[in-house]
């Protein structure tokens, strides 16, 4: 069974937001301490990859958004940006 995740398309609007290419995001993240490339950020947003609770930190750290900012909700409006 394909294992997915949840928070794909929002990490994708939130580096569009940034005007920030799926490699220059990995590149932070590598900078931040995780190994990631941008193949890795690409299956993310795409969601055909999980994403692991150290990473889901890291992103949103990176992304300087909350985590819940990464999960999908109903009505939800853009991210808050900081």
């Amino acid at each position: 069974m394909k294992q997915g995740n949840s928070i794909g398309k929002r990490i994708r609007l939130v580096r569009e937001l940034r005007n920030w290419t799926q490699r220059q995001l990995a590149r932070k993240l590598r900078a931040a301490g995780h190994d990631v490339s941008r193949d890795i950020v690409a299956r993310w947003e795409l969601c055909e990859t999980p994403v692991t609770d150290r990473h889901l930190l890291g992103i949103a750290t990176v992304l300087r958004v909350s985590i819940l900012d990464l999960f999908p909700a109903k009505r939800r409006g853009r991210p808050r940006i900081i």
